[in-house]
């Protein structure tokens, strides 16, 4: 390759990424703008609607706004589905949203994202923000918390971000296999720990892998206290036979899946390093990393205990722990 060559190509990276550096100013002026009336809004719960067994509440301490799910019965079980910054909107609050970045590890330059469960939108909007080309589709069952991610958390639809209001083992059924996800995202765990079996069994993960590329990666977070922590892991290893986890804050567990090949602590690492000076992310990838092990380092688990789980034959306690 010749220096003409060189110098042109260098010339439209560097083009490129100014472009892109516009874009994400803009963007986040947008985004600044259609939450800046809750800059005035007084701290406490400034809205609730009721949507099935739950009330919908935002609340507002300061310049933190909260999306809870408050049962409606005893009101107490309170769990904090989304969190937004007003003065950062883009970043992410959740130590567990930080940690389902690590996918990027495996894909660092994603096209097409799939992500079932929205909730108030903060891992769309910061993967939106951050890879101004890829595409993210997403479903969310309720459409009630789809307007609220919008009225509240800065939430604007357009042909990058897209949202369907389904059942997100459903939509990937109905999608062409042919146009694969390079990563897909599973976010559908209620804060007490609940998560739809149809979306943990064999199955599933099977109907992910044929929707991922080659390069594909899936993330499934999960929490502790649904006690089938490894029932889910021993699941998802049949399918993806390397297998990743990390343990943040706040109970969850991070599960990344994918049939590339293994990478070790030091590479790992490294791209964390890179990624993080690229993109200035506002949050430490590189911590994060830090806390990501393959599943064979840790001694907690013993898979060889448990059943895999499946379309046909669900724990009998699996639906018993939760008050839906």
């Amino acid at each position: 390759m010749n220096d003409n060559k060189i110098t042109r190509l260098n010339l439209a990276s560097f083009f490129k990424m100014n472009n892109y550096r516009y874009w994400q100013v803009k963007n986040l002026e947008g985004i600044r703008e259609r939450i800046y009336w809750l800059h005035k809004q007084p701290d406490g719960i400034i809205f609730s609607q009721p949507s099935g067994i739950h009330f919908l509440t935002i609340k507002k301490v300061k310049f933190i706004i909260q999306l809870v799910l408050v049962e409606q019965i005893t009101l107490k079980m309170d769990w904090v589905q989304s969190i937004l910054n007003l003065n950062d909107p883009i970043y992410l609050i959740f130590p567990y949203t930080q940690a389902m970045m690590l996918a990027l590890l495996w894909n660092s330059q994603p096209k097409k994202i799939y992500i079932a469960g929205f909730g108030g939108g903060s891992i769309p909007q910061f993967l939106h923000h951050y890879f101004p080309e890829v595409i993210i589709e997403c479903t969310e069952v309720d459409a009630n918390i789809l307007s609220i991610a919008q009225n509240f958390f800065g939430v604007e639809l357009n042909e990058r971000l897209r949202v369907k209001i389904q059942d997100g083992r459903e939509y990937l059924e109905q999608k062409n296999c042919q146009d694969k996800y390079d990563i897909i995202m599973i976010d559908v765990a209620f804060g007490n720990g609940y998560m739809s079996y149809n979306l943990a069994t064999q199955e599933f993960y099977q109907l992910c892998d044929r929707n991922l590329s080659k390069s594909g990666v899936i993330v499934v977070n999960i929490l502790k206290n649904n006690g089938f922590e490894v029932e889910y892991l021993k699941t998802i290893k049949t399918v993806f036979p390397h297998l990743y986890i990390c343990n943040t804050s706040g109970g969850n567990t991070i599960i990344i899946g994918t049939r590339n090949r293994p990478i070790d602590k030091k590479e790992i690492r490294e791209k964390a390093k890179s990624l993080q000076h690229s993109h200035q992310f506002s949050f430490p990838l590189v911590d994060r990393s830090n806390n990501l092990k393959v599943i064979e380092e840790s001694s907690n688990f013993n898979l060889e205990n448990v059943p895999i789980l499946q379309d046909n034959a669900s724990p009998s306690n699996y639906f018993n722990s939760w008050l839906f």
